[in-house]
């Protein structure tokens, strides 16, 4: 095991390495491995041999499907986690049927509606985020929205060094959630953007925090 790479895996139509000069130069104690939706909807379950791993929202679930193959002292670091996307107090199946929907009718304009719900974000991140998540067919976003309504995490397997990081703004991984996991902390001013979450370990714990 790889103790000083960190593996990113990333959400439902996007790419971590996207910000990679970001990430390198906050956490730039350690070399990093990105695992793109492409990874996601290719493959049954997501492994790997660094010595940290971060998840974030439907990379989360997909992880957590393997978690009885997780190596003990390997850290998972669990952001908007998933256990049941559909739970009660998420997302209804109807919205995220419809979703799909628009998915396949109008794939620009639900992902620009989708990247609304991410928190306070830039408009120029939120447009580099759609213009990256196009790359992806109609057809493998909707894949993924199948697996997020299909899948469900067996949280009765032990999970040994695993952390759940949840936004009080999330709209997407609201805090109802919350209530599916043994434990879990709350990020009070972040949202679902996945860099929300470097500027509140930076700020609160110093740099490399995250992955400390």
């Amino acid at each position: 095991m790889n103790v000083s790479e960190v593996t990113w895996v990333s959400g439902w139509a996007s790419d971590v390495s996207i910000w990679e000069d970001e990430i390198y130069e906050r956490f730039s104690n350690f070399s990093h491995r990105f695992v793109d939706y492409f990874d996601l909807i290719s493959c049954e379950e997501i492994t790997s041999k660094s010595g940290i791993v971060v998840g974030w929202s439907m990379g989360t679930l997909m992880l957590l499907q393997s978690l009885a193959k997780k190596p003990a002292e390997q850290k998972w670091i669990l952001v908007c986690p998933i256990a049941d996307f559909c739970a009660e107090g998420c997302w209804p199946l109807s919205a995220v049927r419809a979703t799909k929907q628009g998915i396949l009718q109008n794939t620009e304009q639900t992902l620009m509606s989708f990247s609304a719900m991410m928190g306070d974000v830039q408009k120029e991140e939120r447009e580099k985020w759609v213009e990256n998540a196009m790359r992806y067919s109609p057809k493998q976003l909707a894949q993924g929205l199948d697996y997020l309504m299909q899948k469900k995490a067996d949280l009765t397997v032990p999970h040994q060094n695993v952390e759940f990081i949840f936004g009080a703004q999330d709209k997407i991984v609201p805090l109802a959630q919350k209530e599916l996991f043994p434990s879990g902390k709350i990020s009070e001013n972040s949202g679902h953007w996945l860099l929300d979450y470097f500027s509140y370990y930076s700020n609160s714990a110093g740099n490399n925090s995250l992955l400390a």
